[in-house]
């Protein structure tokens, strides 16, 4: 007997029998849930969201209201895209929730249409916090600064190492590149931010740009220099920030990590892991984790996050439109 699937796991979990769909009482819905709930990362294990997902799994199932497991399930593929499409299209039941990478889901569906997702249909049960990006070196390269890398840009295009088309990384880089006008070139085909900081300082590319929080690890270990900080005030002693690079909107390039459920799932349900993912965040272990980590775990309401995300779309859909096919 061949052994069951991803899609076999979440066709199961979202439609089980009859007898385990909603637990609902004659008073509402008190049961839920019933059984284990499928947290989905978007991503192989070892990076960031991986990490992420299963520092909160044993907080959010402690408040939960019924005894039930947590399980972190990997998928990975189309920058993401892959595993925000199976939850898209998976059965609104609380069973099955995923952390969506913004914005390069938003980018995925800009270039993609509808078919596969479409963000405004989904359930939104908080966003897990944000990490503002920059633009790191080679620890030894001789790029300094930002000038240098405008400098460099008017005698050949700055390569820049990154993920592929519809990633949140190209985004940030061709998005940052564009306002701080350095003329660039992708060299893509890296699996994750890690990988292509890497590739960065042994030479692949001139630079990358990504979040500070998968920065700091590799500048703490001189493998990488950090040069400028998307932020309005930087947090890195004597690196450029946003105001000072004259470029005050670079704070919009950052990323997000939105949890989700698929749409038209009940408010009931939608309360109950809401409120277990939002006082997970809180709890002391995973405040104390983040700050050993330097892991930016903040806790954003379903509101807040609607509201997010829409800032982000107007945001992405005005360099959709100056940039063309690049993102």
């Amino acid at each position: 007997m061949n052994a069951p699937t991803r899609r076999d796991l979440l066709t199961a979990a979202g439609y089980g029998g009859t007898a385990m769909l909603l637990g609902c009482s004659a008073g509402g819905a008190t049961l839920f849930p019933q059984r284990d709930i499928n947290f989905i990362i978007p991503f192989a294990p070892g990076g960031g969201f991986d990490s992420y997902v299963r520092i909160l799994l044993e907080p959010m199932q402690q408040f939960l209201p019924h005894k039930s497991n947590i399980i972190p399930l990997n998928i990975d593929g189309a920058g993401g895209g892959k595993a925000t499409s199976q939850l898209f299209h998976a059965r609104p039941d609380g069973y099955n929730i995923s952390v969506v990478s913004i914005p390069g889901a938003i980018v995925l569906q800009m270039l993609q249409g509808t078919a596969g997702y479409d963000l405004n249909k989904m359930t939104w049960l908080g966003n897990m916090g944000r990490d503002p990006y920059g633009i790191a070196v080679g620890a030894d390269s001789p790029i300094k600064s930002v000038a240098d890398l405008v400098a460099l840009s008017k005698k050949r295009p700055v390569k820049f190492t990154s993920t592929g088309p519809g990633s949140t990384g190209r985004a940030g880089t061709l998005i940052s590149t564009e306002m701080l006008g350095i003329r660039s070139e992708i060299i893509a085909g890296y699996k994750g931010t890690s990988e292509y900081l890497v590739a960065a300082a042994r030479g692949d590319g001139d630079a990358a740009v990504c979040s500070l929080t998968a920065m700091n690890s590799l500048a703490k270990a001189k493998v990488i220099r950090i040069i400028a900080s998307f932020e309005t005030k930087s947090s890195i002693p004597g690196v450029a920030d946003a105001t000072a690079l004259g470029q005050p909107d670079l704070v919009q390039i950052s990323q997000l990590r939105p949890v989700a459920a698929p749409p038209g799932l009940p408010t009931h349900i939608k309360n109950v892991l809401s409120t277990a993912l939002d006082k997970a965040l809180k709890s002391p272990g995973v405040v104390d984790w983040a700050q050993r980590n330097g892991a930016n775990l903040t806790s954003e309401s379903p509101e807040q996050t609607v509201q997010a995300l829409k800032e982000q779309m107007a945001f992405i859909g005005h360099w959709k439109k100056v940039m063309g096919d690049r993102l």
